[in-house]
């Protein structure tokens, strides 16, 4: 296992939504890249003895979609793009940890809208101190399996998704 990535002891970790997010790159119109990002607002991960019984469930806040631009941001939480006053929480449940080379995936279903489609999050790094425990995950999507297809063949279809999440031990 990679020495960046420490697994944590068993237990139940409840998210800090306050040191937790969910951050996103992808190409829009003309090629140029933009980035932004989501707040998580609730979630646990329990550490399972053995590791592949470990689950990860997570709610990020639709409405916190924020890229520093105020108009594009105001589109896309609008009915042609996220719709969060119908959809307000996009959420991960995880399925699977699996052993992958010197390390771990993690194999889950990501719920957007009415939609869901599973992803797979890579751990690039994990840290565990005094019941706390910090990782890094990224993964990649593509908008249109959620049902976000406005504008799908000018704006880009593919985010890079990069998870940033601490939690406590409960």
């Amino acid at each position: 296992m990679s020495a960046a990535v420490e697994i944590p002891p068993p237990g139940v970790y409840a998210i800090d939504p306050a040191r937790s997010r969910v951050t996103f790159s992808g190409k829009h119109l003309f090629g140029l890249t933009v980035r932004g990002g989501f707040a998580l607002v609730s979630g646990r991960i329990i550490v399972g003895d053995p590791l592949e019984e470990s689950m990860v469930d997570a709610d990020i806040d639709a409405a916190s979609f924020d890229t520093g631009n105020r108009q594009r941001d105001v589109e896309i939480r609008s009915r042609r793009y996220l719709d969060t006053a119908r959809y307000p929480v996009i959420g991960f449940r995880s399925g699977r940890v699996l052993p992958h080379g010197d390390g771990w995936l993690l194999e889950g279903v990501l719920h957007v809208q009415q939609a869901t489609g599973k992803i797979t999050l890579v751990p690039e790094r994990a840290t565990y101190a005094d019941g706390v425990f910090a990782a890094r995950a990224t993964t990649s999507v593509d908008r249109t399996e959620y049902g976000i297809d406005t504008m799908a063949s000018l704006g880009g279809r593919e985010l890079k998704l990069i998870v940033d999440v601490t939690a406590v031990l409960t």
